[in-house]
């Protein structure tokens, strides 16, 4: 990711562990299931099962591992995909809210969501099981109370 000249990343967060846990929990009991069975089936058919398995478990693992959201200085960035890429930025001028949201297991596990709506044609971000969403909200209504706090101060300095 290409930065701005005075820009500084605040902060870069992948999903919550438990994004990649539950998925690959589950296949790991479907796999033992399956193999418990094993030897009822041909063994052509238990290695594709494996192999479908552990590309499934590797394609999981990837997609958080790449998807990535940042606060810097002067803006808000989602990005993610595993081949393919998407990017979506929001500058932090143009943030309208910054809403957090959580339930049971979010609560007793630390994750949310971050929904960050924007003014213009930007739309909104979610930050997709984040990890203690309360933390990064107040990060980013600090970031963006500095951001409009330094604009002020350059407006100043150029009505003078």
């Amino acid at each position: 990711m290409l930065l701005e000249e005075q820009e500084k990343i605040i902060f870069r967060v992948h999903p919550h562990w438990l994004y990649v846990a539950i998925p690959e929990f589950a296949l790991t009991i479907l796999g033992s299931i399956f193999l418990s069975l094993a030897y009822w089936l041909p063994l052509w058919l238990l290695t594709l099962f494996i192999g479908a398995l552990a590309f499934a478990m590797l394609v999981f693992l990837l997609d958080w591992l790449c998807i990535n959201y940042y606060l810097t200085s002067l803006r808000l960035i989602e990005e993610r995909g595993i081949i393919g890429k998407r990017i979506v930025i929001i500058p932090l001028d143009r943030v309208q809210d910054v809403t957090c949201r959580f339930g049971i297991l979010g609560r007793v596990f630390g994750f949310g969501d971050l929904e960050i709506e924007s003014a213009g044609t930007y739309g909104k971000i979610v930050f997709n099981f984040i990890p203690n969403p309360r933390e990064k909200k107040e990060e980013i209504s600090r970031a963006i109370l500095e951001s409009e706090a330094k604009g002020k101060k350059i407006e100043g300095k150029e009505e003078r």
